[in-house]
């Protein structure tokens, strides 16, 4: 339950960001760099080394072969900010290396898919994504090292597609937002205190302290819900638990993209000398405990490592090196995030559900959250079909992909 003002809490900041990860770090890096006037910026993170924050934890891809226009745009804004981040979050003249490398996604779908998959074709090319369609003639001969069987057609991506490093990201919008005058508390926030018009007053950080704030930022990933529970609000966001194996492979693939296999539900990715791919998940998936990072190695055996071969032929032969788990914060109402102040809550803002998209569309929700805190509005993105108001009617802006 939400708690109820006391007295003056101290110290204070014009914004609260509760979670320092890609999102909350972002929105830190992009007020401090848009605001005319100095802003006092707090951002509630129990953990700086991000030992298991989703973005950490995330694959590191960034792809425009998405459904929805706003993901389309949000990954070439991404990608662009990638390549000059060496300049942009220097610090002192150090300059960071997310490690970032062009890599084209490719994406399987079924017969019952192929339609869908030609409308997201067009919609890219419209958006001047280099989308590529392949016919499973066409596959074969691109890739002669896999099987296409089940494969009704594909699209093989061009700029703007490739791999970094999360981490590194991450590590470096903390840094840039620290040389900019932010504040990092290393606690989490444990309670919201509003005033009787339902305005957030101060946040209560779980180590005791109170810090009075102007408005607040959800940015709590995998936790959001339970930080939009302190204000009274039910956040259809749900954390799902995902696992994740690196391979090597005796017989490695000189030029496999990343591969977005619709048919069998895998998802696989070079890395150096490795291969990562991502154990398919359970239709519909249960939410999970946000703090379970278990892994099942054994299922990599069972479960995945057949589905590897039935597609890649070559990968009969490997060795399973590591396996993770993290989370994915995602929206049940339609795999899209939720931006923007709450309407019961005005000074208390969403930046959560990127269901599974959320490492790459770090820089663009950023750059959205600081300017409609700030302007009142978009400027670069009009990301505003992603508002609230579509939750409370009901109205899905669905992302097919």
């Amino acid at each position: 339950m939400p708690s109820q003002m006391s007295a003056a809490p101290d110290p204070s900041c014009d914004v609260a960001i509760i979670g320092g990860g890609g999102m909350g770090s972002a929105t830190a890096y992009f007020l401090s760099l848009l605001a005319d006037r100095p802003f006092n910026i707090t951002v509630f993170e129990p953990d700086p080394t991000y030992a298991r924050a989703s973005t950490a934890l995330a694959a590191g891809g960034i792809r425009q072969q998405f459904s929805t226009p706003e993901n389309i745009l949000m990954s070439q804004f991404g990608y662009q900010f990638f390549e000059a981040l060496g300049d942009t979050l220097a610090i002192d003249g150090e300059r960071p290396d997310i490690g970032l490398t062009s890599r084209p996604y490719l994406r399987l779908a079924p017969e019952h898919g192929k339609g869908a998959l030609r409308r997201h074709c067009d919609l890219q090319h419209s958006l001047g994504a280099g989308s590529t369609w392949l016919e499973p003639p066409e596959l074969a001969d691109r890739f002669p090292w896999m099987s296409i069987d089940g494969v009704s057609a594909a699209i093989l991506g061009g700029w703007g597609e490739g791999m970094f490093d999360p981490y590194s990201l991450l590590q470096a919008l903390r840094r840039k937002s620290q040389a900019l005058g932010v504040t990092y508390r290393q606690t989490a926030a444990a309670a919201l205190e509003l005033t009787a018009d339902g305005r957030v007053a101060a946040v209560r950080g779980a180590d005791g302290s109170t810090v009075a704030c102007g408005l607040v930022v959800n940015a709590a990933g995998p936790r959001a819900a339970s930080v939009a529970a302190m204000a009274g609000i039910d956040l259809r966001v749900v954390a799902l638990k995902g696992q994740s194996y690196a391979f090597r492979a005796e017989y490695p693939i000189a030029d496999c993209p990343v591969i977005l296999d619709q048919v069998q539900g895998l998802q696989l990715k070079p890395e150096g000398a490795m291969y990562v791919c991502a154990a398919p998940s359970s239709a519909p998936a249960a939410p999970a405990d946000p703090e379970d990072f278990d892994v099942d190695l054994a299922s990599f055996e069972t479960d995945v490592w057949p589905l590897l071969v039935a597609r890649v032929p070559q990968f009969a032969t490997l060795k399973l090196m590591r396996g993770w788990a993290g989370h994915v914060e995602h929206h049940r109402l339609d795999g899209n995030p939720v931006i923007g102040p709450h309407p019961d809550h005005p000074n208390f803002y969403l930046l959560n559900g990127f269901s599974g998209h959320g490492a790459q569309h770090v820089p663009a929700a950023g750059r959205a959250m600081a300017e409609l805190i700030l302007y009142g509005e978009y400027r670069t993105l009009d990301l505003s079909r992603f508002g609230y108001e579509r939750v409370i009617k009901n109205e899905p802006v669905p992302e097919g992909v």
